[in-house]
């Protein structure tokens, strides 16, 4: 997964996975196929530890802005470390294969419904206790965020400071009162 997330689909060769994973060519055939189908595994894996991780964050917080904040705090903490220097693997193979290949289309989209489902369910629990704006529904402001999360991990890729991704997490969190 992280050999993908470094190099991407196309700059990863079969020669980089048999190095990697220290397989003959005809045992990485035998175990995992294709390089493509390699690749969907792992972009399916790295989909689901993050939903679960964001689910686990979002559920274990204080209260629903708190795990919010939570996970832009965690962006935050990425500044400047190797994995924030990554990006996020999804943003990646969305940009490096999105339209041109469904299969990533569709992992893609089911990742994005999912994240904001549970940016949803938190998010009508802040409506419910009063801590959401009712200008939007909490459908739409967690489309704002997801957008926001996904944007931000851009930008920490690109080389964006600790205090301007502190900056643009304080301001969601804001415009969410």
């Amino acid at each position: 997964m992280r050999l993908f997330w470094r190099k991407g689909y196309a700059g990863t060769s079969v020669e980089d996975l048999i190095g990697t994973l220290n397989l003959s060519r005809s045992s990485l055939y035998d175990t995992f196929g294709d390089k493509r189908t390699l690749f969907l595994e792992a972009l399916k894996f790295y989909s689901e530890r993050v939903i679960s991780g964001t689910a686990q964050t979002l559920n274990k917080s204080s209260s629903p802005i708190a795990g919010i904040q939570t996970l832009f705090d965690e962006l935050i903490g990425g500044v400047g470390s190797d994995t924030g220097a990554l990006g996020c693997f999804m943003v990646n193979s969305v940009a490096e294969l999105v339209p041109y290949d469904p299969d990533v289309t569709e992992i893609a989209t089911a990742y994005s419904d999912s994240i904001q489902k549970l940016l949803t369910t938190v998010l009508t629990q802040a409506r419910s206790q009063n801590m959401l704006t009712n200008k939007q529904t909490p459908k739409q402001l967690a489309a704002y965020v997801f957008n926001m999360i996904q944007g931000i991990r851009i930008l920490i890729k690109s080389g964006a400071t600790k205090e301007q991704v502190q900056a643009i997490s304080a301001i969601t969190l804001q415009s969410l009162q």
